[in-house]
């Protein structure tokens, strides 16, 4: 995985939780909000943390924010400080924004500024956990984009013990196999992690053998996800 520098904007719950993962992942991350309690909590948990206006283009500009691989505007109460500051990103040069969104109107005024990677944390979260609830054999779903999505599924019983040439999912389903994960034998295990982890298998073959208890992580749009579970 290639290494990036990424400046994460509005330490809120879901600025702090993006931040932690981001640095865990061993990327560079520059943490920014308005409070200085807010950048002292996070400050052990990520490469910078400056407590900043992030409507003041020279506070912004003395972090070097426009020479950043991503910036991301996780503002979630204060969409006036988010647009402002969306604007000043723009005018900066800087690569990559991608911006908290909570209503239609909102979409649409980013849009206006030429920012076209917005997201909405609450509304995947949810739509990943509908999916999750509906199908048994779902244990995580990822949403790409409206249509497409990376999911891990539980191998059905029907596919257990055949090869993946035999299911042929990519000509039934138009289902892309990413990796399997299986579950570790207790004399293999390291650390008490491994038994949630798993062993990834690498890219597949397609002489490989699915077994009971394997975990298919599979791309594919969530149409034709939902056509695979269903049988």
């Amino acid at each position: 995985m290639q290494k990036k520098k990424i400046a994460v904007i509005g330490i809120g719950s879901f600025g702090k939780l993006l931040t932690r993962y981001l640095f865990t992942e061993g990327h560079e991350v520059l943490a920014v909000d308005k409070k200085e309690d807010v950048i002292q909590e996070i400050k052990d948990h990520c490469t910078v943390a400056v407590a900043l206006d992030a409507t003041d283009e020279s506070a912004l500009r003395s972090q070097g924010i426009e020479d950043l691989d991503i910036v991301v505007l996780a503002i979630a109460d204060d969409f006036e400080t988010s647009i402002i500051c969306a604007d000043l990103l723009k005018k900066m040069g800087a690569k990559n924004i991608y911006a908290r969104y909570q209503t239609d109107l909102q979409i649409r005024i980013f849009h206006l500024l030429g920012i076209k990677n917005i997201f909405n944390p609450e509304e995947q979260a949810a739509r990943s956990m509908a999916e999750i609830l509906g199908f048994s054999g779902m244990k995580s779903n990822f949403l790409l984009s409206d249509e497409y999505s990376v999911s891990e599924v539980v191998v059905p019983k029907r596919y257990i013990n055949k090869t993946v040439e035999e299911i042929d999912l990519r000509q039934k389903y138009e289902i892309n196999i990413i990796t399997i994960k299986r579950p570790i034998p207790d004399k293999e295990k390291k650390r008490s992690s491994d038994a949630t982890q798993g062993k990834i298998l690498g890219i597949p073959e397609g002489n490989m053998i699915l077994k009971e208890n394997d975990t298919l992580v599979i791309f594919a749009s969530q149409k034709n996800i939902n056509r695979f579970l269903e049988g």
